[in-house]
């Protein structure tokens, strides 16, 4: 199969992934699409960078379709293989081009963190909870490792790590809400869920919609894991960011205010029990 015939079987897969009742042909497409970058890499001969590219990113949505589709161990299994390639598309990236924050680093290390991170989730949805959380974890250490801190990183590499940051408060939210000693696993969530806020804040545009609603949507985690360390005057304040965000989005903001209604719910509540307790250890006190 030729070059421009790959590429354009990986767009009709890729077209055909976005929507759902379309999914089982995007599937049958997929499996053709890796079958054909992996002979091509396989070929005799220098290995071409852009094919191993594709292949990767071939295995990575094929990966997230299975998962979306209910095959989950398979989800995880092709989402491991596509991270295992981007890391060596990263390598040699990193070997061949020494400014960190040009573009072709900056597409490399931005695509091996977003499928780790996709990983991540893949991994939690097939009732890999500690997974997930080891996978967040090191994804933004393969980014501070390759790029260093976020702020100096390249624009693509910023957003993957902005998203990163965003998942891993959310995955240590849900273990603190669940565990049995909550307490550390929630300042560690207030703090992930700080650096996304910032990350996102510096990458907001108006003319993205997206990155609006990326950065409210962080706004909508970052209140709860406040409410759980009982900051509940900074929680306010997040909430009203992400209110205002939401108000400007419009529609397309509808969930974002659900999840800021949960997030207000959460506050109220952890501020009532925690004067709850203060009153009945006074009242125990005078008695």
């Amino acid at each position: 199969m030729r070059p421009e015939q790959r590429d354009a079987l990986f767009e009709q897969a890729r077209e055909r992934s976005m929507r759902r009742q379309s999914w089982a042909e995007a599937d049958r497409l997929w499996a053709e699409v890796i079958d054909a970058y992996r002979r091509a890499v396989h070929a005799s001969g220098p290995v071409d960078r852009r094919d191993q590219q594709q292949l990767a990113r071939a295995l990575w949505r094929r990966g997230m379709l299975s998962s979306a589709r209910g095959r989950h161990a398979e989800g995880v299994a092709l989402g491991r293989e596509a991270v295992g390639i981007f890391e060596q598309v990263n390598d040699t990236a990193v070997a061949e081009d020494g400014n960190a924050t040009g573009p072709r680093r900056d597409g490399a290390l931005a695509e091996l963190i977003t499928a780790m991170v996709d990983l991540a989730e893949a991994a939690f949805a097939a009732g890999e909870p500690a997974t997930r959380v080891e996978l967040l974890e090191q994804a933004l250490a393969t980014g501070l490792r390759t790029a260093g801190p976020p702020p100096g990183a390249g624009p693509k590499t910023r957003e993957a790590m902005g998203t990163a940051y965003h998942n891993q408060a959310t995955a240590l939210l849900h273990r603190a809400l669940t565990a049995a000693a909550p307490a550390a696993d929630a300042r560690e969530a207030a703090m992930a869920a700080s650096r996304a806020s910032e990350l996102r804040q510096n990458l907001a545009d108006p003319s993205r919609p997206l990155s609006l609603w990326e950065l409210a949507n962080t706004y909508a985690v970052y209140a709860q894991c406040l409410a759980l360390i009982h900051d509940f005057d900074r929680a306010r304040m997040v909430l009203q960011l992400g209110n205002g965000l939401a108000g400007f989005l419009g529609p397309a903001g509808a969930e974002i205010v659900a999840k800021l209604r949960v997030a207000a719910g959460m506050v109220e509540r952890e501020q009532a029990s925690t004067a709850g307790a203060g009153q009945r250890r006074r009242w125990g006190w005078r008695r």
